[in-house]
């Protein structure tokens, strides 16, 4: 009992400082931003005593691993600090070292993990506002940033032991990075947007290897498309220019999957990156995301690359939105209903609101585009059940809220503006019985 006060004492701990930080900030900025995130705040502070009092199941597994592997570091770095630093390096360090510098500090309790994830959703939620504040305004920044905080599968993800929510700010800030790059073109080189974004692409690769291949993509769709202003000088150059970009593509594509794989795997980094790029590890992860009960692509296999191909438009799409309704067979799942309808609504707006990004920011909206369709197809054809289709398109959902947010807000000004006196002049016509 006593152990167990103490542990509940230090989390209360971190919490106050996180807290104490949040009071700050709103006593210097009294802004809705402010509000949110502190708002946010206490919604996941709710929901993990929730957790721990009801004894609440999320149906993240991981947890534990998570746990365990963190607790092993921090009694290493208890032990002796300095003697043990090389034998910290356990599997999925990017996650699970810092978590286990935290219990190092104020004790192994699962609690400080879930208070950490917090931490970084109130880190998505800031680079979203800023993300928002270069693509549109500060109006939409805010609406961004209060759908981000009311989002309800975030507060699942911003109130358990899970990388996710890690991988999603390092993604934020990859783009909010790239975005800042292009508004100080022409002004030399910039020091620390550039090191954020190679920083969060090397971070990202620590967490999940894959993810290093999708975000050179990124960069390198943002490195090659020119500005708007020069794109209109010479229009039969640009058209060359992308027929070359996207010859580049397709041959570095057909020469990775052909040949260079069986080269590049040389160290367990390298093998890790590449290792869902042939047919066989692609049907074995399927294989291993269909012992799920909410399993939707039972019995797929692939022999061709011609598969997936044909296999992944149905993919892409219960990777979006599952669970359908005739998907759920329990009252758990039927709460996921709500965030694929969320998610509905989500693609629906971005697609409107994607038109004004590409009109103000055209190289990072095609760096976005990039990342999306790429992203969720190849994502999509790997995974076979709700629950991991739910935690992994958060890597493309989230960056998703702040056009679609401009979505929304445009069809409410166009539909404001057909409505009398909003936008259209009034007719004045004439009394009854008199004729100007």
């Amino acid at each position: 009992m006593e152990a167990s006060l103490v542990q509940w004492l230090s989390c209360l701990a971190f919490a106050a400082i996180i807290l104490a930080l949040l009071m700050y900030n709103l006593y210097r900025h009294d802004n809705a931003l402010a509000w949110i995130v502190m708002g946010y705040f206490w919604v996941c502070l709710s929901l993990i005593a929730a957790k721990w009092y009801l004894r609440l199941d999320f149906a993240l597994y991981d947890a534990e691993k998570y746990h365990a592997i963190s607790t092993q570091i921090s009694t290493l770095l208890r032990t002796d600090f300095l003697g043990n630093v090389s034998h910290i390096w356990q599997p999925y360090t990017a996650y699970t070292l810092p978590l286990g510098l935290l219990y190092t500090v104020f004790g192994s309790f699962e609690p400080l993990g879930q208070l950490l994830n917090t931490v970084l959703g109130l880190g998505v939620i800031l680079n979203l506002h800023r993300l928002a504040t270069l693509w549109f305004n500060r109006r939409v920044a805010d609406h961004a940033a209060l759908f981000t905080a009311l989002y309800p599968y975030g507060w699942v993800l911003g109130a358990t032991l899970n990388r996710d929510m890690m991988v999603v700010f390092c993604l934020t800030l990859l783009f909010r990075s790239l975005t800042e790059l292009q508004n100080q073109e022409g002004h030399g080189f910039r020091l620390w947007p550039s090191m954020a974004a190679l920083g969060s692409l090397l971070y990202l690769t620590l967490l999940r290897p894959p993810l290093f291949i999708l975000g050179a993509l990124t960069i390198f769709v943002f490195w090659v498309v020119q500005p708007l202003a020069s794109s209109k000088l010479k229009p039969l150059f640009r058209t060359l220019r992308l027929i070359a970009i996207c010859l580049v593509l397709f041959l570095g594509t057909v020469g990775f999957f052909a040949i260079g794989k069986y080269y590049m795997a040389r160290t367990p980094l390298e093998q890790n990156v590449t290792k869902f790029s042939d047919v066989d590890h692609m049907t074995e992860r399927l294989r291993n995301s269909e012992k799920a009960g909410s399993a939707y692509l039972r019995g797929v296999t692939y022999r061709s690359y011609l598969d997936v191909a044909q296999l992944m438009p149905v993919a892409s799409c219960y990777f979006l939105f599952s669970p359908f309704p005739w998907q759920v067979t329990s009252p758990k799942q039927a709460l996921g209903v709500l965030d694929s309808t969320w998610l509905i609504l989500v693609f629906l707006y971005f697609l409107r609101g994607i038109k004004t990004l590409f009109r103000r920011h055209r190289k990072v909206a095609w760096a976005l585009t990039a990342f999306l369709v790429v992203g969720l197809t190849t994502s999509s054809v790997l995974q076979a059940n709700v629950g991991s289709a739910m935690r992994h398109r958060t890597m493309f959902t989230f960056l998703m809220f702040p056009v679609a947010v401009q979505g929304m807000m445009m069809r409410r000004a166009s539909r404001s503006s057909l409505k009398p006196g909003i936008g259209v002049p009034e007719v004045r016509r004439p009394p009854a019985g008199r004729c100007e």
